[in-house]
């Protein structure tokens, strides 16, 4: 009997040796991002991303974190610039902002309304809206255009470019 105690007494204490516990969870809050550490993981949880449209995806039309931002890049301006970049034929500039709305315009809108489609033109608005709202402070984009086939101003916020699964 003392045989099998000692044999248990040693397999137990070989075991809580050998028995890692997990880390526990940390979160570390600044003004721009909550990073939390799980299980020696650090995630960002709230950084800024820059969002892009994509078209090619089973579900439609989707908005994905392309890449993350880092605090001193985002501002209007760049911001701006990079959605400009991207979309040359649309040049967007900025007006005003006014509370949690940014007002932007574009002067030459024909490519946009008239050339890019009903879902050119919808992925378009929804990277302008996804990214302009990164900013703090900011929940709706006032984009103002002249009207055409495919596309319409109007203030919009990210729900306006929530998609069903089909």
């Amino acid at each position: 009997m003392k045989k099998y105690a000692c044999v248990i007494l040693i397999i137990t204490s070989i075991a809580a040796c050998n028995t890692r516990q997990p880390d526990k969870e940390v979160i570390i809050s600044d003004t721009t991002n909550t990073i939390t550490r799980v299980d020696s993981a650090t995630q960002i949880i709230d950084a800024h991303y820059f969002w892009e449209a994509d078209q090619d995806t089973p579900d439609g039309l989707m908005m994905k974190k392309s890449r993350p931002i880092s605090p001193d890049s985002l501002t209007t301006g760049n911001l701006l610039q990079v959605l400009n970049n991207l979309h040359p034929n649309v040049e967007l500039s900025y007006v005003k902002t006014s509370g949690d709305t940014m007002f932007v315009k574009i002067n030459k809108s024909t490519y946009l309304t008239q050339r890019t489609g009903s879902s050119g033109a919808e992925a378009y608005l929804a990277e302008v809206t996804y990214n302009l709202t990164e900013l703090t402070g900011i929940n709706f984009v006032d984009i103002n255009f002249k009207m055409g086939d495919h596309a319409e101003p109007g203030t919009y916020s990210r729900t306006d470019f929530v998609w069903a699964k089909k």
